[in-house]
């Protein structure tokens, strides 16, 4: 298929109004032919009702999108918002042209202005979204897990999405869905830490590396208490250095402190004692 050059000056990024949803169910169907027999139907009749839909637009035709369906996760007690980024698509004929990074950066931007510490996808494909410091988190498949309850889970892990009753109102029970395994990205960093403590109180100067989301960027102080932390621009040397993905690895439990690339004595022992995130369950189609 021959590829489409795109007019730049007449492409634009945007989200789609309410009453401008079902345009983008054009390349939904397009990409996503494996989603017949009812389930496009569902979906814009179900989730696509309330999300969010950033779109890039070549001279007023849609040519890439995602969408961002809202959540409501249990964190230590408390309720978290996070969005879940599902169908991200560009047409065939207008791919390798940067537009999913314009649109993947400009929602993790987006997330950061409306307060979401963290983001989770389902990847087609891992290495599309890695450069983007999404990593890979594991999913249990246990007889009857997903049928679980908010107290149930609670036993067994810290963070999980809440089925309340805005959940059950947008939950699509599809008979063909497998659990297949997550992808998380840190997008609040200090916002999420707030629920990170450790054994004892203690400082750590980290040193973040965020490409994308510059608020994550810098030189922290990172303090302790037994049940949380905050993190606070320093100009002081800092003692480590980590990506934002390693770090989301590390608090959500995925990558042990003596994994963390370059880690040095003194960083370990302090990193060993930060209670990290005891368990992660995310068990959802779209």
């Amino acid at each position: 298929m021959e590829k489409q050059e795109l007019k730049t000056q007449k492409l634009e990024v945007r989200y789609l109004k309410d009453d401008e949803r079902i345009r983008s169910r054009e390349l939904y169907e397009e990409v996503f032919v494996e989603d017949a027999d009812g389930f496009s139907e569902l979906y814009y009749k179900i989730k696509a009702r309330d999300n969010r839909i950033l779109v890039a637009e070549n001279d007023g035709a849609i040519v890439s999108m995602l969408h961002r369906n809202p959540y409501t996760f249990r964190f230590r007690g408390a309720s978290v918002p996070a969005d879940y980024i599902v169908a991200v698509a560009t047409k065939v004929t207008c791919r390798h042209q940067g537009l999913m990074r314009a649109l993947l950066t400009k929602a993790l931007q987006d997330m950061y202005a409306d307060g979401r510490p963290f983001t989770f996808l389902m990847p087609a494909d891992e290495a599309i979204y890695t450069p983007f410091d999404f990593r890979l988190m594991g999913n249990d498949d246990e007889e009857g897990l997903a049928a679980q309850g908010s107290e149930e889970l609670e036993e067994d892990y810290e963070l999980f999405v809440e089925k309340d009753e805005a959940y059950q109102k947008r939950h699509i029970d599809w008979p063909e869905w497998e659990t297949t395994p997550m992808m998380l990205r840190l997008v609040d960093a200090a916002k999420f830490v707030g629920k990170i403590g450790a054994e004892e109180p203690q400082s750590l100067i980290v040193r973040v590396t965020d490409p994308i989301l510059p608020e994550n960027d810098g030189v922290f102080c990172w303090s302790f208490t037994e049940d949380s932390s905050r993190l606070t621009r320093s100009g002081a040397e800092p003692e480590f250095t980590i990506s934002i993905a390693d770090l989301g690895s590390f608090l959500f439990g995925m990558l042990g402190a003596e994994e963390l690339p370059g880690i040095t004595k003194t960083a370990f022992q302090k990193l060993e004692q930060v209670r990290v995130v005891d368990g992660v369950y995310i068990n959802e189609l779209v």
